[in-house]
């Protein structure tokens, strides 16, 4: 008769362990299958209001009321729709069938926004002060600005197009979230909105030049260009374009701005000067960047900047009367510390160099770029 033998205590530990280390690797991937499922379901949803809400025009176009404005909340709304309604939120057609709203499902996990110079519904995670409607209609009307803190990045959008500024003074300061590796809330602040006859210069950077927000927060530090195979000795050559820190900024930190942010951004003209192996300055088109050194101090010090000629103090800078000898608003913290931070200037007479600006605010020249210094983006709104 054979022996019947069964697993013993190690052998069923060993498949205990093995089954939860499985376990633990496939629940993130199960979870993010399931959110992915429901952001598309909750968009889904929000594409048959739209169809609900072009429904409800033509119907009252026929009945000759369509040029009445006409606003629906949710749920509740009584439109005539094929799925499910939102569990909350607000739409508006205006007199011309210009279709805009902001939605939010049951759990408040998702908005979904769409304005009405665009077809496109877009989805993002939900977040109470920006899960509204925009007020841009597609009749050109502009909404009314109470504040930079208070307004919606839309409609800081759309009165910085208009010109209307009177609400957002150079220093004011509002909130962005944001998320993946970078994840919270960082404080912002406006930088510049003049932009005098020589930002129309053809080499002349825009980086100093119309509405200029800047990110008062740190948000990590990072080496501008650490020693790798490809460059062992962490040169600047190639610049700010060039850069580990540029490719950080342009990405990984761009794409953790909410998205309502992201479409508010315009392109900037990127001026930055280079180091000693190389001969001319570099033009980049850029989502986000540093600032160079001009543009903080108001002054090219040990004359390392090659384009302090190509752009200008910024207007925060400017207002705060700060100089090499005049630096402690330039102080900017990480983590609740003063800390050091990166400019976008390589200096041109040594060849590992970027300029910086030290915790205690004064202008730094000496900082090799594979060491770790502060990241603080700017960006444009137009």
């Amino acid at each position: 008769m054979k022996n019947k033998k069964g697993f013993t205590l190690i052998e069923l530990l060993a498949v205990i362990v093995i089954l939860a280390i499985i376990a633990l690797i496939a629940t993130p991937a199960i979870i993010n299958i399931i959110e992915n499922a429901r952001k598309k379901a909750f968009e889904d949803t929000s594409y048959g209001v739209l169809e609900g809400l072009r429904l409800d025009y033509v119907e009252r176009t026929a009945q000759g009321v369509a040029a009445e404005e006409k606003t629906f909340e949710f749920p509740n709304s009584g439109l005539k729709l094929s799925g499910e309604e939102p569990a909350y939120g607000e739409a508006k057609i205006d007199s011309k069938g210009n279709i805009s709203f902001a939605l939010a499902d049951k759990d408040k996990k998702w908005c979904t926004k769409k304005d009405a110079t665009s077809e496109k519904v877009y989805v993002e995670e939900y977040n109470e002060e920006n899960c509204k409607i925009d007020g841009t209609t597609g009749g050109g009307d502009v909404p009314e600005s109470v504040s930079f803190a208070e307004d919606s990045w839309e409609t800081i959008a759309a009165n910085v197009k208009a010109g209307n500024l009177s609400k957002y003074k150079v220093g004011d300061e509002k909130e962005v979230t944001l998320t993946g590796e970078y994840a919270g809330t960082y404080t912002v602040r406006i930088a510049n909105t003049s932009k005098p006859a020589e930002c129309d210069g053809a080499d002349f950077s825009q980086s100093a030049c119309g509405f200029v927000v800047e990110f008062v927060d740190i948000i990590t530090n990072a080496e501008m260009n650490a020693k790798t195979d490809e460059n062992p000795d962490g040169t600047n050559a190639g610049g700010w374009p060039a850069s580990q820190t540029y490719n950080l900024v342009n990405t990984t930190i761009y794409n953790s701005l909410p998205e309502y942010l992201k479409k508010m951004i315009i392109d900037t003209d990127v001026l930055s000067s280079h180091g000693s192996d190389d001969v001319n300055n570099f033009k980049s088109t850029d989502k986000m960047f540093l600032l160079s050194t001009k543009e903080i101090y108001g002054s090219n010090p040990y004359q390392g900047d090659t384009t302090a000629d190509n752009t200008r103090q910024l207007d925060y800078y400017k207002k705060e009367g700060v100089t090499t000898d005049n630096s402690s608003r330039t102080i900017k913290q990480y983590q609740e510390k003063d800390c050091n931070w990166w400019l976008r200037s390589s200096d041109f007479k040594m060849s590992v160099i970027f300029h910086s600006v030290m915790y205690f605010g004064n202008f730094a020249r000496f900082y090799p770029s594979y060491v770790s210094n502060g990241v603080a983006p700017a960006f444009r709104i137009g």
